[in-house]
């Protein structure tokens, strides 16, 4: 018959296969009543067993509910089966406790029941009970515990030492956790990869970042669980870059970025690029950059970075060079993007000379951003001296087809060490600059810009920053500390018998506070007598000593 089906070519019939008793027990489908009677009691008993350790087994690759399948067996083994209450019941059911529906105190109420039963714990149901206190922390418990085991001469072995170090960690005992870690790891142990990914998580979160960084070295010598190190090295970037930590930063950029393990998203890699920026790291940032610049169009704010960076690892050539990148792009250079280059001259001044030649490098090509030049200009005054600045300042116009700036000049003439160059620069600000155009400072600036353009004799530029000064102070405003100045300003209005000045001091007495009135009224009580004892000597030299001698009274003869 059956040769006759396959000559008409009809396919043969298998017979069904026979499900195991791991797909009628373990299938992520509870198993239904009838099922459970069908199955013989040490199948049952099996699946307990396989079901101990949850890293142990699988169905074919799916969870289940450990939890709930432990208690369906084990109420199966009592109930319809009638089997006694076992110390393998309690282990079971032990077991149970360890999954995250269990509890502390499920595991309390089970050592409770177990001794109302004259029964004694034995080293499996002790150590499903450190398993269940590390997801589920209870100190004082883990602690009887342990007290325990040490009383019954039981092995605390790895997995018990792993489950106290996880206990400790979920209590929020941190240092001691680390510390319990940290000596199986030195003692040589092998620590499980879950273990070292549950610290990684928990200290990244809590920005203990230097201690997550050497676990995450460690994680990856295991070499195992590729998928999961890499999620790991993700997450290592995140929340480094975020903290600013450069050495996480750097470890994760360069073990997963750089091999293109993953691709982090834009908001990662701007984290990226502040931290490189923070820490001075060029090669990082300009990495950084070039993944942005291949998906979307770079921003200002970026490029920024960039050049901080640069000008943290002290190479403001680099940093100048980007600045001239994002003027080609379309950016219009403002001083607010060159403050890392300043800080960086006035931090090491060495680079003053390196910056300049940068400069021009970049003017035998292309229009320098004039407040790049300023910024280098004034920074080198700052630290050396306008004199040390004068050169580049003179190429101003040539490299950027513009003249300086005025906050420049005037930086200048605050920081410079001679009359002549104080005087030169005052003239240059007075042909090129029109009262209009004057940026305001703080009265500090002015009242050293006032004294110098004073002193130099510039009495019409002096006067004109000494108005600007007054105009922004209030009623009371002009304190008496603030007004170093005005004692040169009047010594060069007197000389040059200029009558303006009494404009800027009736402003000065009306807007100063009683402190500044009284100085001011003693410097003009000082010019006066000054004045009077002048012309006393000039009628001195005119008449002779004799004509003083006859307006001098004689003693009485005796």
């Amino acid at each position: 018959m059956e040769a006759s089906r396959v000559d008409q070519g009809q396919p043969c019939q298998e017979p069904p296969r026979e499900a195991t008793w791991e797909e009628l027990l373990l299938q992520p489908t509870p198993p239904s009543e009838s099922t459970l009677l069908g199955a013989p009691v040490e199948e049952i008993v099996t699946a307990l067993m396989r079901m101990r350790d949850p890293g142990g087994w699988s169905f074919h690759g799916q969870d289940i509910d450990r939890h709930g399948r432990i208690f369906q067996l084990v109420g199966h083994l009592l109930g319809p089966r009638d089997q006694r209450l076992s110390l393998f019941i309690y282990e079971c059911i032990m077991d149970a406790m360890a999954d995250p529906q269990g509890s502390a105190e499920g595991v309390r109420k089970l050592l409770d029941d177990l001794e109302s039963q004259g029964m004694k714990p034995t080293a499996t149901m002790c150590q499903s009970a450190l398993a269940s206190l590390a997801n589920h922390p209870d100190y004082g418990l883990r602690q009887e515990i342990l007290d325990i085991m040490r009383d019954f001469w039981f092995s605390v072995d790895q997995d018990a030492r792993q489950h106290v170090a996880v206990g400790l960690l979920r209590d929020e005992q941190y240092e001691l956790a680390y510390a319990r870690l940290t000596d199986m790891i030195e003692q040589g142990a092998l620590v499980a990869p879950w273990v070292y990914d549950v610290f990684i998580l928990v200290f990244g979160k809590l920005g203990f970042l230097d201690e997550m960084l050497l676990l995450l070295r460690q994680r990856k010598d295991l070499g195992e669980s590729n998928h999961v190190a890499t999620s790991l090295l993700f997450y290592a970037l995140d929340v480094c870059s975020q903290a600013f930590h450069r050495e996480g930063t750097m470890y994760a950029w360069n073990t997963a970025v750089r091999s293109s393990v993953v691709q982090p998203s834009d908001g990662i890699i701007e984290n990226v690029l502040a931290t490189a920026a923070r820490h001075g790291y060029a090669a990082l940032a300009t990495e950084a950059l070039d993944v942005l610049s291949q998906r979307a169009r770079v921003l200002p704010f970026h490029y920024e970075a960039v050049v901080e960076a640069f000008a943290g690892s002290g190479d403001v050539a680099g940093g100048l060079r980007v600045l001239g990148v994002m003027k080609r792009n379309g950016t219009s250079i403002g001083r607010e993007h060159t403050t890392s280059i300043r800080t960086a001259i006035k931090r090491i001044p060495r680079i003053i000379d390196q910056a300049e030649a940068a400069l021009r490098k970049l003017g035998a090509t292309e229009v320098v951003p004039l407040a790049a030049v300023s910024a280098v200009v004034e920074a080198a005054a700052e630290a050396q001296g306008s004199e040390r600045a004068m050169g580049l300042y003179g190429d101003v116009a040539r490299l950027c087809g513009e003249e300086a700036e005025a906050t420049t000049m005037q930086t200048l003439i605050v920081h410079s060490r001679t009359d002549e160059t104080r005087r030169a620069l005052a003239r240059d600000y007075t042909a090129n600059v029109a009262k209009q155009a004057d940026p305001a400072r703080e009265p500090g600036v002015y009242g050293i810009l006032i004294a110098a353009c004073a002193k130099t004799g510039e009495l019409d530029l002096a006067l004109r920053f000494a108005a600007h000064m007054v105009a922004l102070a209030g009623p009371g405003g002009l304190g008496r500390r603030q007004m170093g100045w005005v004692k040169p300003l009047l010594d060069c209005a007197a000389a040059n018998d200029d009558g303006r000045i009494w404009d800027v001091m009736d402003e000065v007495e009306r807007r100063g506070d009683e402190g500044t009135r009284t100085m001011l009224r003693m410097l003009l009580l000082q010019k006066r007598l000054a004045r009077r004892a002048t012309r006393h000597q000039m009628v001195s030299s005119t008449t002779g000593l004799a004509a003083l001698d006859t307006a001098i009274p004689t003693a009485p003869t005796a």
